[in-house]
């Protein structure tokens, strides 16, 4: 039942996408770019002009531009469905780059999605010439590629050479689609000229590629000052990193805040299930402890809703439900699809710590057993920039109480309120609720 909801809801959320205006005019005939890549974040938001819906969407187009003969791009999206990187990804091929990508089976079987058929139709046609090591392709994955069910939901971008940059690998909450720029917040994290993170994704997406079970499905790997994962986070005794690093936070005795409190925010996009649940005890524990928390969502189950809002302790975790109906059809049209927490304080015995987790994966069962692309970081630059983003747009969703999930006797207001039953209009009927 779940799988064919995440179908129904992706076919609108893709039409959603094809049809709202990207106010830029068609790259199809553009000329190869000279644009470098470089290590850091990047955010977007829907609202604004061209430049800022674009952020993200820009950074992976002209990184496909910048790629040179001979070079590779990979690239894993739950979705693909744009026109402008269809054209931009086979003119690649065409001056000598492997194209490989990856994507979700139910955005193709469940919508027409014609960027994704041209883009395989092209690949395979531009493949007769080509060496059997240099091939390209776009394929899709039945559930996960590298699992035994969930979603193939990862989104991450390599490309071996672009610009003056090697080693490049992108990693965040954008899929390469128009909804990720139009209708979404989204966030990605650049690394360039790392080898070791370069050829650890390498690994995992060649394990995608070949959609079957790994033997290993959560990988994980510290590089220093940042650590990388890869969900299914399924196998014997494999923690859920979320916890993870929720349980190194101490609320009190931070040296790096005014309030000498451990500062956390948290965007999950969505949080439901028995896991995100679990997850929420765990935040309102922190909470009764003294930390200061923030939670701006879009899809929160009910149950884990009132853990949050609970009395007792300190009373309900402050929240704010981050969503907008733009033209008052009663639909959400646009929402944070982030799925980051960002902590400054008493951190892993650090009183003055900074720990940044970003990436792909929601505070949710289907997540934990999903293709998912986590990073957590432990940068004082990186962690305050997510903070300052987080915090802006926190201050900036307020008034009336929306829809927390669902419509119908299902539904409940951020104040606890039921919704009268028999409702006409879901309001997440544009949202990926998962």
């Amino acid at each position: 039942m779940l799988r064919t909801l995440v179908r129904t809801l992706a076919l609108v959320l893709a039409t959603v996408g094809l049809l709202l205006p990207i106010g830029s005019v068609s790259t199809a005939s553009a000329a190869p770019d000279n644009f470098t890549p470089k290590t850091g974040a990047t955010f977007n938001s829907p609202l604004g002009g061209s430049s800022e819906r674009r952020e993200i969407f820009r950074k992976v187009m002209r990184s496909i531009n910048s790629s040179p003969k001979g070079s590779n791009i990979n690239i894993f999206t739950w979705n693909f469905l744009t026109s402008e990187g269809k054209d931009a990804l086979l003119r690649a091929q065409k001056r000598g780059v492997r194209v490989r990508l990856l994507m979700d089976d139910l955005n193709v079987k469940s919508v027409d999605n014609p960027p994704f058929r041209a883009l395989r139709a092209g690949l395979q046609r531009g493949n007769k010439k080509v060496p059997a090591k240099r091939q390209s392709f776009a394929r899709v994955c039945d559930k996960t590629c590298r699992g035994g069910g969930g979603a193939a939901h990862s989104k991450f971008y390599m490309f071996s050479r672009s610009g003056k940059a090697r080693n490049v690998v992108i990693q965040g909450s954008a899929n390469f689609t128009l909804a990720s720029t139009n209708n979404q917040w989204n966030d990605i994290y650049t690394h360039v000229g790392n080898q070791k993170v370069y050829d650890w994704a390498g690994r995992i997406f060649q394990q995608a590629v070949r959609d079957k079970r790994a033997k290993k499905p959560y990988a994980d790997r510290n590089f220093g000052n940042f650590r990388l994962m890869m969900f299914p986070n399924t196998g014997k005794n494999v923690p859920d990193p979320v916890m993870q690093t929720l349980n190194r936070v101490k609320c009190k005795g931070a040296t790096n805040t005014a309030s000498n409190r451990t500062r956390i925010r948290i965007f999950p996009d969505v949080m439901r299930n028995p896991r995100g649940n679990a997850l929420a005890r765990k935040v309102k524990s922190l909470w009764n402890n003294g930390c200061d928390i923030r939670i701006g969502y879009t899809v929160m189950g009910i149950d884990t809703g009132k853990i949050l809002r609970s009395g007792g302790g300190r009373g309900p975790v402050p929240m704010r439900h981050m969503v907008q109906d733009t033209n008052g059809d009663g639909q959400f049209d646009n929402y944070f699809h982030m799925k980051s927490m960002s902590i400054v304080g008493n951190y892993g015995g650090d009183r003055s710590g900074y720990a940044l987790l970003n990436g792909s994966a929601n505070w949710s069962g289907l997540a934990k057993v999903s293709d998912e692309n986590l990073g957590l970081y432990r940068s004082k630059a990186t962690t305050q920039r997510y903070q300052e983003h987080m915090n802006y747009w926190y201050d900036r969703f307020s008034g009336r109480a929306r829809l927390v999930f669902g419509a119908g006797r299902d539904a409940v207001y951020e104040d606890g309120t039921q919704v009268s039953p028999g409702g006409a209009v879901d309001p997440f009927a544009r949202v990926a609720t998962d």
